[in-house]
């Protein structure tokens, strides 16, 4: 049974968390910062369909990759490569847990946006992994259509806690910013994979996107990556006026991304698997900072203690007071 729950990968439930980035983006935007009784509630239940349908996607995965994981110098190990376990009975678990993920989603919440939202999750995962399409063999696609689970866990939150009869949606600026976001780790996850197993026709073999990349051409798409996610970003603070606190976080943004970026070149990052690229102390401290920074300012723009747009024009007027009086 051990094995089996390994491939469901329940230890993997957390990447779901990106969902409470939804439910922070409604309590911002849609709630101005005044959530209603049930926000909490609907915000944890939330998870629980996203992880059973998640734990569905993993085994879909693990038995379509189990040919090229036999390949790879750690991945042989797990349970199907290994004839550990049954793949008809994963087939099983698999349908069960679909079935019982998507009764939930349909009955626990009055938007079924959210319901809409989670079988989009679920289709872009065929169309990841199931052949003839497999974009999962596809250089750069692959990375566009994985990370595409980002703005779709974002929707996934913000469904799940705003009322079914409103026909608001995040705005489009902090949807594909967090989707180049999620791009950009999923670049890094191609990085240090590739490096990881360190010969060109074994990582071709592994997997056929490993063909086109290399080193530099992944270093480069993570730079565009994050680069189009600071752009969109900083639209977002510029366009929506309870943003716009949020421009000094910014540079702390830029450090946790540069401890991202430091991580994923060390020598001995390459040897890790790839998930263990953001257990790093360093991003998870700067991550930390960085909400905690933002969340203030939001309360502070909100409440009126803080508004860093009235703080530059009181500068301005001093200086411009300051030069007008030297003259």
């Amino acid at each position: 049974m051990i094995e089996y729950l390994k491939i469901c990968r329940i230890d993997h439930w957390l990447k779901n968390i990106f969902i409470v980035f939804g439910h922070a983006v409604a309590l911002v935007l849609f709630y101005q910062l005044e959530p209603p009784s049930d926000f909490i509630w609907k915000a944890a239940l939330s998870l629980v369909p996203v992880c059973l349908i998640a734990s569905a996607y993993y085994i879909l995965n693990e038995i379509l990759d189990a040919p090229f994981d036999a390949l790879h110098p750690s991945k042989k190990l797990r349970g199907i490569p290994a004839g550990k376990v049954k793949v008809p009975v994963l087939w099983g678990i698999m349908g069960g847990l679909l079935a019982v993920g998507f009764t939930l989603a349909w009955l626990l919440f009055d938007n079924h946006l959210y319901f809409v939202s989670l079988a989009v999750l679920m289709g872009f995962a065929l169309l990841y992994n199931v052949p003839p399409v497999r974009l999962k063999d596809k250089a750069f696609l692959d990375v566009i259509s994985e990370s595409i689970n980002n703005p779709l866990r974002l929707l996934l939150g913000w469904y799940a806690v705003v009322p079914a009869d409103v026909a608001a949606m995040p705005p489009l600026s902090i949807i594909l910013a967090w989707w180049f976001f999620g791009a950009l780790l999923m670049t890094g996850k191609r990085y240090t994979e590739y490096r990881f197993i360190g010969c060109d026709e074994l990582s071709g073999k592994y997997r056929k996107s490993f063909k086109v990349y290399n080193e530099e051409r992944l270093v480069m798409a993570m730079i565009t990556y994050a680069c189009l996610f600071c752009f969109c970003t900083g639209i977002a603070m510029a366009v929506y006026p309870l943003l716009r606190n949020l421009v000094l976080v910014f540079p702390m943004i830029m450090v946790a991304i540069i401890s991202y970026f430091k991580h994923a070149m060390r020598e001995e990052a390459a040897r890790l698997e790839p998930e263990e690229l953001l257990k790093n102390p360093w991003i998870l401290a700067t991550t930390a900072i960085t909400a905690a920074a933002a969340l203030w300012l939001l309360y502070a723009g909100k409440n009126g203690w803080f508004d860093v747009k009235e703080k530059y024009h009181l500068m301005q007027a001093s200086w411009e007071q300051l030069h007008s009086g030297g003259e």
